[in-house]
């Protein structure tokens, strides 16, 4: 392990901290918001609405279902199941930075 020392060392010293490598491929991801993914949707309840990503699911993900704006979570229901609902739910917050299945909304 690191003594005290060396760890305030690079913890201190800001030309260190500032020569970061970021990774080519990396710029796009960073560049995007799930804000702006197509499959960042909003699933109205009936007490509430939430956005929640589509991008797990096989039937949009393929193509074979247009990813709608806003959807019913009964309509969502009946495509996934109770259980697979409740775990994308779950899973339903805003990220700052998108994941690697973005696609722009047109």
């Amino acid at each position: 392990m690191m003594d005290d020392k060396v760890k305030n060392y690079y913890k201190n010293n800001f030309l260190f901290t500032g020569h970061r490598m970021v990774l080519p491929g990396a710029g796009e991801k960073f560049k995007h918001s799930c804000q702006h993914c197509k499959y960042f949707v909003t699933v109205v309840g009936h007490q509430e609405t939430k956005k929640v990503c589509l991008a797990g699911v096989k039937a949009y993900q393929r193509g074979h279902k247009r990813v709608p704006d806003s959807i019913e979570i009964v309509e969502l229901m009946l495509l996934l199941g109770k259980e697979t609902l409740q775990e994308l739910l779950g899973k339903g917050k805003e990220h700052l930075i998108a994941c690697g299945t973005f696609e722009q909304k047109i």
